[in-house]
């Protein structure tokens, strides 16, 4: 009789996200000494069977006894008599870090004898009669590390799930700085042992864990399209110092004051001759009307941006525009970050997912950015999701055997376990592309079953305090998604840049309306948490885009790009935050950045 540990039995479950009721576990012992069966061989005839059968259900012991008779009932053909046959497996192998070896090295013994039999030699012909021993072919890989790294790798169904990627291990650009900003001679290693606070700003009003969404009413989101735009456009008016505004749709033969919300005339993209300007319902009825700019000297609109102009009318039914007022940007927070000479400049490291290449799910990437943050200690780590995404190939076709859920929280307990020795601040940002979360926009905070001290769960977008530097943070590509939408005419600087201000101008994380067509975006819940509230110290903006960090109006913008991109390594930016002093009006000279390569 086969001896079964309870122990482990239950840990075989349990690395696949099941969790099992103390009947069943003993339903479970009970046939394993029954048959001869080891734990993990009778897990992974259960996972076989409950994913052919029951539709992937957990164990009960009535789903384990109608396994127990359908698959490992034992005939009086299975004794002795049987030893020559092969012994009854289950047809599901399940991959992960400790059996992924055995896969490549049977693979690597197949390829072997497949290249003795095409070997028509002389010596080949002498040692394959005399039965000499040969010396194995080189491995391609050999030399290099193969097997996954353990820390981060799922259960999954498919063998090159837990595969490194080699195109990854032969990266040459590990450590190279993309870009940088400011004063670079600044150490990049934490000095001192100082713990700074973090925790939500008060500023704006964040999405809450359980928050309803999706139960809006068309008649609802029309009235907050018309909020937001008198919301601007009466802050654009009392910035600029402007009249008051005449409806779009009246005729006027004298430059008269619109305000409205950009809107293109078609499903397409925005062209110069698709421009539509939409007002309100209490203004102009919510009526459209086209918008003439080529008398404009210059122009930078996309769907969506509140504006007002300056424009003629005669006929009630085109719009010359004559000037554009589009920037609205909140002011600074009114204190520059509680740093002290005695602590040292503050460090804050940003990361944003995915975290893993798309040929793989060994989360390389993050394990290596782990190390460099063991080494330089910084105070703060921000990680932005997706740290599960859903758009994953190896997500996308199901190799998974595990839960989503359990697979994230194991990632966070790699991550916390990797740091336990270094006193450094976690900030976790979801995104709407993680596969375990909300896919909604704005997305509530990642609520973990496991309690550490250290960590702050934010929710996308969020304002987060560092010792009194307001950092504002979002997940989603604003910057990619704003410029496939954006026209522009001899606008003065660069694009990326261009585009990052938008954000500032408009005062909300994501102005584009209507979004990208695979964001579900919540109209309701993104009038009242996407406010930016104020122009924070620190907007990081992670992008597909070029990574950059420019001073924008006072404002350090940061596009760290994402940690892994296609099949090799990404990237990701470290800041240092000087001690102010009383001549250091804006924050933005007192802090020093770059982008490195992972």
């Amino acid at each position: 009789m086969v001896q079964v540990s309870l122990d482990a039995l239950k840990e075989q479950f349990s690395t696949l996200g099941v969790n099992l009721t103390e009947p069943a576990l003993k339903k479970c012992v009970e046939i394993c000494e029954t048959n001869c069966i080891a734990e993990e061989e009778f897990v992974e005839t259960w996972m076989a069977y409950t994913v052919s059968n029951l539709g992937g259900a957990d164990p009960t012991v009535e789903t384990l006894t109608q396994m127990e008779r359908n698959c490992l009932t034992k005939t009086e053909q299975e004794t002795n008599t049987s030893s020559k046959k092969q012994k009854k497996t289950s047809s599901l192998v399940i991959y992960n870090a400790s059996t992924i070896d055995s896969f490549l090295d049977s693979e690597d013994t197949t390829n072997d004898d497949i290249c003795k039999l095409y070997d028509t030699s002389h010596e080949g012909i002498e040692k394959n009669i005399i039965h000499t021993p040969d010396r194995k072919l080189a491995r391609k890989n050999a030399g290099t590390a193969r097997s996954p790294r353990s820390l981060f790798s799922p259960a999954s169904f498919s063998p090159t799930s837990t595969t490194p990627s080699s195109k990854y291990a032969a990266r040459t650009n590990s450590g190279k700085a993309m870009c940088s900003y400011g004063d670079n001679s600044n150490e990049w290693k934490r000095l001192g042992d100082s713990y700074p606070s973090v925790e939500l700003s008060s500023l704006v009003t964040h999405i809450t864990p359980n928050t309803r969404y999706m139960f809006e009413q068309l008649r609802e989101k029309a009235a907050i399209l018309d909020d937001i735009v008198d919301w601007i456009g009466s802050h654009l008016i009392k910035k600029h110092s402007l009249d008051e505004p005449f409806p779009l749709n009246r005729p006027h033969a004298e430059p008269m004051l619109v305000v409205g919300r950009v809107c293109c005339d078609a499903n397409g993209h925005l062209n110069v001759n698709s421009v539509l300007l939409e007002g309100t319902r209490v203004m102009s009825g919510g009526m459209s009307v086209y918008m003439d700019l080529h008398q404009l000297p210059q122009y930078a609109l996309f769907p969506g941006q509140v504006i007002a102009a300056e424009v003629l009318n005669p006929t009630g039914q085109r719009l010359m525009a004559k000037k554009l007022y589009t920037d609205v940007s909140l002011p600074s927070p009114e204190r520059l970050p509680h740093i002290s000479s005695q602590d040292g400049p503050l460090h804050v490291l940003v990361a944003a997912g995915p975290y893993t290449q798309t040929d793989t799910l060994t989360y390389e990437p993050l394990e290596d950015l782990l190390q460099h943050v063991k080494v330089n200690k910084p105070h703060v780590l921000i990680l932005i999701g997706p740290f599960v995404d859903s758009t994953h190939p190896h997500i996308v076709d199901g190799s998974f055997a595990e839960t989503f859920e359990s697979f994230f929280e194991k990632i966070i307990d790699g991550i916390m376990n990797t740091l336990k020795d270094v006193k450094c601040q976690v900030v976790i940002v979801p995104s709407w592309r993680d596969a375990h979360h909300h896919m909604i926009y704005p997305t509530p905070a990642f609520q973990l079953t496991k309690h550490y001290p250290n960590v702050l769960c934010a929710p996308d977008p969020c304002v987060v305090d560092i010792q009194g530097l307001i950092v504002g943070i979002t997940s989603v590509d604003v910057l990619l998604n704003i410029g496939k939408e954006e026209i522009s005419l001899s606008t003065k600087g660069d694009r990326l840049g261009r585009l990052a201000s938008h954000v500032l101008a408009q005062q909300y994380f994501y102005p584009l309306y209507p979004p990208e067509e695979s964001l579900n975006v919540d109209l309701e819940l993104l009038e009242k948490h996407t406010h930016l509230g104020v122009t924070p110290h620190v907007l990081i903006l992670p992008s597909d885009l070029r990574s950059f960090i420019k001073d924008i109006n006072g404002c350090v913008v940061v596009n760290p790009e994402r940690s892994a991109k296609g099949v090799v390594g990404g990237s990701f930016a470290r800041l240092v935050v000087n001690p102010p002093t009383s001549s250091d009006g804006n924050c933005a000279k007192i802090i020093s950045g770059e982008v490195i390569k992972i």
